[in-house]
């Protein structure tokens, strides 16, 4: 015992110098090392936790970009039918356009923009109804079956089914609503639609396949099937009027139909 505090004494004689291990100062010493720390490592933690946050930033802006981007359909010369990811169908008449948010849609909103003619048939939805943009006006439902068309004129809209809101794009000047069988036309320029006859008795009928007539004259009826297929039809009886309902996607057998209902003939003349 008494070799070993020999040499503990002689390690200390050897070693030792005076203020080495003073306490006090190395107190100091780490007061100051943790000040330095204090005073510079929270801003590196603030400068850390801004980029995350920029970072965070960017990236909420380009997720909401690409799911607000537009998706656009265009057909060229055949009729097209589209289904939109709500369930709700979009017939594109020759030359029409339209366009909806990529993601999202029937989600977070179901709003679209048009051009052209097309024929809608919009799954119900109370919670978000459906929004379209179609030239200068603007047409909103819950869910329906209607038409709209829009060209150099202004747009118009026919509805086959339901209630459909009908205004100038901005909807705070006032609109109208039209029910089945209602015709509505906003005009270039124009701050708000008016109703007025339709041009023919079933606008929709190159989309439905549908054609219906209440007491229509005859000449009314070859007219519009003659321009939704493409061909004029004629017959010597104009004097008479057509009541009933067809259905189907062959001019021959709707022609058909009508001579035997009526007793008549009609001659089909193709373009």
């Amino acid at each position: 015992m008494q070799e070993l505090n020999e040499k503990e004494l002689s390690f200390v004689a050897r070693f030792f110098r005076r203020g080495l291990f003073d306490p006090a100062r190395a107190w100091k010493r780490f007061r100051a090392a943790n000040a330095l720390r204090s005073g510079y490592g929270r801003p590196v933690w603030g400068y850390a936790l801004a980029c995350a946050c920029a970072v965070a930033l960017i990236g909420l802006f380009l997720f909401t970009r690409e799911s607000r981007r537009w998706t656009t359909t265009t057909v060229a010369q055949t009729v097209q039918e589209l289904q939109l990811p709500d369930g709700s169908r979009a017939v594109l008449a020759p030359g029409a356009t339209l366009s909806f948010h990529r993601h999202g849609f029937g989600r977070r909103d179901r709003e679209l923009r048009m051009e052209g003619t097309v024929y809608f048939s919009v799954e119900r939805n109370e919670a978000l109804p459906f929004e379209i943009t179609a030239g200068e006006g603007f047409i909103r439902v819950l869910g329906t079956r209607f038409q709209v068309a829009t060209d150099e004129t202004g747009t118009r809209v026919d509805v086959v089914d339901g209630r459909v809101f009908f205004s100038a794009s901005c909807p705070e000047t006032g609109g109208i609503v039209l029910t089945r069988g209602k015709h509505a036309e906003l005009a270039a320029g124009a701050a708000a639609p008016r109703f007025c006859p339709a041009d023919s008795p079933n606008p929709a009928g190159w989309a439905t396949h549908s054609y219906q007539y209440d007491n229509t004259p005859l000449t009314d009826v070859l007219r519009e099937l003659g321009a939704q297929f493409g061909c004029t039809l004629s017959t010597a009886d104009t004097d008479r009027r057509l009541t009933g309902q067809f259905e189907g996607e062959e001019l021959d057998e709707i022609v058909f139909l009508i001579e035997e209902a009526l007793g008549i003939q009609i001659e089909i003349n193709t373009l």
